[in-house]
């Protein structure tokens, strides 16, 4: 496995380039014939925040400011990790044509789709950073642990996305299923309230679902000017080394089949 792995990386770097246009090609075509163009990128979460923050404000009797600080600090986390997981199950789908044509590596298909929207969600944090902080948010030195958070979702997050882009190929349904289950998840996230205010029987399910602890890597810098917790940070170091070490295995695995299946 260690050798495939090697592998993997040389032929990787060796078509880097691909990787380059393919990541490129997504964010320009995104948009593409848009008035606004690439712009949407900021504008769409922007929208979305100010009336979700507007609403559940109000829902929760919070201040504005401080539920605005504290939505934003949940949805960016939960935003790339949605979207990588659903946009990535249909990598290889989505490029049948071009794999079917010319040989590359089969990762750089999901890697590409997974950077594409690390991308764009880093955009997005500093457009609504921006508007976080024109009303009044917090500026603290503990903001210069997002980059390293942001890190770690990304990696746990393209663990299981490498799996989920094998798994459709061969369940075509799929890639709808994760849809379902993504807003199912949603709800069990504690991304639009306190962890602490789901309880009784579905109360256990927050406290398995490994996705807490990246949104508490965000959520404590910029909501409670606070570096994580030694706890949380190294739950999400392991959730994120396990979703890499399966995501590699079953990739690895089932990579070459991938072509017979399409």
């Amino acid at each position: 496995m260690f050798k495939d792995f090697i592998l993997q990386c040389t032929e990787l770097y060796s078509h880097r380039s691909v990787l380059k246009q393919l990541i490129r090609q997504q964010l320009i075509l995104r948009y593409r014939r848009t008035a606004l163009g690439f712009l949407w990128t900021l504008i769409n979460p922007l929208l979305m925040m100010s009336v979700t923050a507007v609403v559940f404000s109000k829902l929760f009797n919070y201040e504005l400011k401080t539920y605005a600080v504290f939505l934003f600090a949940g949805m960016i986390p939960w935003n790339c990790f949605s979207s990588s997981v659903i946009q990535c199950s249909s990598a290889f789908i989505s490029n049948e044509g071009l794999i079917k044509k010319i040989y590359l590596p089969k990762t750089l298909f999901p890697l590409s789709v997974a950077t594409g929207v690390l991308i764009d969600s880093v955009l997005s944090f500093i457009a609504l950073f921006v508007m976080i902080v024109s009303i009044g948010g917090n500026l603290s030195w503990q903001l210069l642990f997002i980059p390293f958070a942001f890190l770690l979702l990304y990696f746990f997050t393209l663990g299981i996305a490498l799996i989920f882009s094998i798994a459709t190929v061969f369940f075509r349904d799929l890639q709808y299923i994760i849809t379902v289950a993504m807003q199912a998840l949603f709800f069990l996230t504690p991304v639009m309230y306190k962890k602490e205010m789901l309880e009784g029987k579905v109360g256990w399910l927050v406290g398995i679902n490994p996705l807490v602890p990246f949104i508490e890597l965000f959520r404590a810098p910029l909501n409670s000017a606070a570096l994580p917790s030694l706890s949380i940070l190294i739950s999400a170091c392991i959730f994120t080394l396990i979703s890499m070490v399966i995501g590699l295995i079953v990739f690895m695995k089932f990579q070459k089949k991938i072509v017979f299946r399409l």
